[in-house]
């Protein structure tokens, strides 16, 4: 009787939870309310509406970047006026901070939601953000070009002087000049040189340079493709491990002392981060499938929720070690949504790379990527509500609530799975 009654709750959960395509459209929707407050900032993002335990009521740059990179994908796809003027008061929010005083400059990672830099202590500098930053716009641009703006192209986001007084040629400069510099991580814990910093980085010169070629911008192309190539070299050189794959972090100085796997979920993030662009790695390259291995070997193991068969799909969580549990540094990390996103994300991009093997291989990808979207929308709520966390033993929703990342990752690997027609 007791197992009958488990089945029957279980199914009505299952029903009344949204397809991955109200999902799509929920998401949407939180993104766009994160995006356009009232009392923030026009062309501002907050984190996440949360204002205590934990307080999230901020726009950092990598955030926004990434948010944005999701609403320039969905407005290249649409054409939606409402997005397209999104995108254009973020442009010009980005002009406004490039250019006030913070204590790191471009280097700065989060903003009061007045406009103002945020002054109290945190870890910076934290250097993916300019570079992420070039890279949507740069993606922008290219939209905008194609349909024949070239004068808002010249005049905003790619003027070919020097000192820069454009948002992407200002990111491009910081970016080819303090590359090789110790910044902190994108979970803001660790100073170091990053894999997912560096990455950015990469990526963002290359397809800099590019775009500098198109523009007449010669010199510079030539000096962003030569900071790129080195970027290269020196992430091949120093970051592929014969026995976890991919190492997150080298160099490391301001440390949490109980880091010690080097096994991160940031490496795959970077990849997704930064594709199509990216040409350091085929997504099947030994290294990373050997990463991708260990992490999910990793987690497996750490999570019990992964251990338990009333839902397919692999709960991911930031690092093994994790103690944040999205109120305070001194608990248990969980599983987040961004994370196991990601590993659907990745298997969409894979889809690409199999489709001339075999088909076992390509009918398993699609299995996979089910059963990620399904451990998302498992552990949501039945309105579409995406938290920063779900608890590692119980699969509530824990950590700040609606977290834009959480919503802009799912609206990506939706995107990239094909799914918005």
């Amino acid at each position: 009787m007791n197992v009958i009654i488990l089945f029957f709750c279980s199914t009505l959960l299952w029903a009344n939870l949204p397809t991955k395509h109200e999902q799509f459209q929920r998401s949407l929707d939180i993104v766009i309310e994160n995006s356009t407050r009232p009392d923030v900032m026009k062309g501002m993002v907050v984190a996440s509406p949360s204002k205590i335990s934990p307080n999230y009521y901020y726009d950092w740059v990598r955030d926004t970047a990434l948010t944005m990179r999701s609403l320039i994908d969905y407005f290249e796809k649409t054409k939606d006026s409402k997005i397209r003027e999104m995108i254009f008061n973020w442009v010009q929010a980005e002009i406004y901070r490039q250019n006030i005083p913070t204590l790191t400059g471009l280097g700065e990672p989060k903003f009061n939601v007045d406009g103002s830099g945020f002054s109290g202590p945190w870890g910076r500098p934290q250097n993916d953000g300019p570079a992420l930053r070039a890279l949507s716009l740069i993606k922008f641009a290219r939209i905008l070009l194609k349909e024949g703006d070239q004068d808002y192209v010249l005049q905003f986001l790619y003027h070919g002087v020097l000192p820069a007084d454009s948002v992407i040629k200002k990111d491009l400069e910081y970016v080819a000049h303090h590359w090789n510099e110790q910044s902190f991580d994108l979970w803001e814990e660790e100073k170091g040189l990053h894999f997912y910093t560096l990455m950015a980085q990469h990526v963002a010169l290359q397809e800099g340079a590019l775009l500098a070629k198109e523009l007449g911008d010669l010199g510079a192309a030539r000096f962003y493709d030569q900071e790129s190539r080195l970027i290269g070299h020196f992430v091949k050189s120093n970051f592929n491990d014969s026995i976890i794959g991919l190492k997150v972090s080298i160099h490391r100085s301001a440390v949490l002392g109980y880091k010690n796997s080097l096994i991160d979920i940031a490496p795959l993030l970077a990849l997704l981060h930064t594709s199509p662009y990216q040409k350091l790695y085929h997504l099947d390259d030994e290294f990373i499938l050997k990463y991708l291995d260990t992490l999910k070997r990793e987690f497996s193991s750490i999570y019990p929720i992964n251990k338990t068969k009333s839902v397919r799909g692999l709960g991911l969580g930031r690092y093994p070690e994790d103690r944040y549990d999205g109120y305070e540094t001194s608990g248990e990390g969980n599983p987040w949504f961004l994370s196991t996103i990601a590993l659907a994300e990745y298997y969409c991009l894979m889809v690409d790379e199999t489709k001339n093997k075999r088909s076992y291989a390509l009918k398993k990808l699609h299995e996979d990527i089910e059963a990620q979207f399904e451990r998302v929308i498992y552990h949501s709520d039945k309105q579409g509500h995406l938290s920063e966390q779900f608890n590692k033993t119980n699969g509530f929703m824990q950590g700040a609530l609606n977290l834009t990342w959480s919503h802009n990752s799912f609206m990506t690997a939706y995107m990239r799975c094909g799914f918005l027609n």
